[in-house]
């Protein structure tokens, strides 16, 4: 596989619009979307057709061209807890608003899409910190994410936003509070976001805004749009962000259970989900995948019995390019590559099965700590498959 191959552009076809030509064209369409909408949904995509898009990657014929099919598609949300507050509104807000009563809080939401034709394990993408599941759907750019390329490939693929976060909602209580004066401002929950500057060698765009690295793989010329996917990291629970949302480890656990069995993905704050969240309860959960796990995987600080649960599961790691290229306060890139190898390592001496993807090592060069955003997001998204076909049973 050669994981730059690039598709050349396709010819395109003028059509001359004669009046009757064109009537009869328009009854044909009218036709064909009224047939293919009852059991389809026609997610056409050209890379060359819209000014600024990244030039297109190699697709394989067959599944990731033409039509969506699905068999099924929604949303639903894996717990939560009812419980009662005295301020789900500020006071005054609106006369007919008392604030008092039961609200829910906890809860995570999922969307999700399920091949027609299936193969393979389900899989969860969770995001990372300041960002939602809507990272994994579309690229800044415009481009396939990894939510529909994976169900093209065949696999229902599962997308939750984070407790507290975006569609999953968070507990207002607190932030009213404290707008009253009922309580101290001291007891505002944290909350942080990364703004451009901070994002580009925290990401590993290049060395300072505006300047990229010469094989940079992130599209770079999309950097508002990114920011535009930046939500809030407002895990309430916890007081010193950037954190680890437990309740979300929890509730991806769960998740794995609901569905039957899941490979569970995780990315940057979230890296280290999949191994907390099979360290809770693995029953549900059938492959780890961290991507880029910030700070680290935390080999030194896991027990040989928790490394030997871990060991019941295969494991894959991947890290980008550039690691050393960069500073990146308060992550330390080379250290987090160290120890997630150290605990690769544990976990195989464990006698698991865990494997090291760092992708200059297997000949793939400029990825960015947002890989499965990057150019050739899908060329990694088909390494990342290869791996669950030959090793999640």
């Amino acid at each position: 596989m050669n994981p730059l191959e690039i598709q050349p552009k396709q010819r395109r076809v003028s059509v001359t619009r004669s009046p009757r030509r064109f009537i009869a064209l328009a009854f044909a369409l009218g036709a064909w979307i009224a047939a293919s909408t009852l059991s389809t949904v026609a997610l056409a995509r050209d890379s060359d057709s819209e000014e600024g898009s990244a030039q297109a990657q190699h697709l394989e014929d067959g599944p990731t061209r033409g039509p969506l099919m699905l068999k099924e598609q929604g949303m639903f949300y894996v717990g939560g807890d009812i419980v009662h507050t005295d301020w789900a509104a500020a006071k005054g807000l609106v006369s007919s608003f008392s604030g008092s009563g039961d609200i829910a809080i906890n809860q995570m939401y999922v969307t999700f899409m399920v091949p027609a034709v299936q193969r393979g394990v389900p899989i969860i993408l969770m995001h990372g910190g300041t960002l939602s599941g809507a990272c994994y759907e579309t690229t800044p750019d415009g481009r396939m994410g990894w939510y529909e390329y994976f169900a093209r490939k065949g696999h229902a693929v599962y997308l939750p936003d984070q407790v507290s976060r975006a569609r999953s909602g968070f507990n207002v209580t607190a932030f009213n509070e404290v707008g009253a004066g009922v309580r101290p401002p001291s007891a505002l929950p944290n909350m942080f976001v990364v703004t451009k500057a901070q994002t580009w060698p925290l990401f590993r765009f290049g060395p300072s805004l505006g300047t990229a690295f010469a094989d940079e793989q992130f599209p770079v010329e999309a950097i508002d749009e990114l920011a535009k996917q930046s939500i809030p990291d407002q895990n309430v629970e916890f007081q010193n962000p950037p954190s680890i949302n437990f309740i979300t480890q929890t509730r991806l656990a769960e998740l794995g259970l609901k569905i039957g069995g899941a490979v569970l993905v995780g990315h940057s704050e979230s890296g280290v989900y999949p191994e907390q969240a099979a360290l809770q309860n693995a029953a549900g959960l059938r492959g780890l995948i961290s991507i880029e796990p910030g700070p680290s995987c935390g080999a030194t600080t896991l027990s040989k019995a928790q490394i030997a649960k871990l060991a019941k599961l295969p494991t894959l790691v991947v890290f980008g390019d550039h690691i050393g290229d960069v500073q990146t306060p308060p992550l330390n890139w080379p250290a987090a590559l160290a120890d997630c190898q150290q605990y690769v390592d544990e976990i195989n001496q464990a006698g698991g099965d865990a494997t090291m993807l760092h992708l200059p090592a297997a000949g793939v060069f400029g990825n960015s700590h947002m890989l499965f955003q990057d150019k050739n997001n899908l060329d990694v998204g088909n390494m990342i498959l290869e791996w669950i076909d030959a090793h999640v049973k």
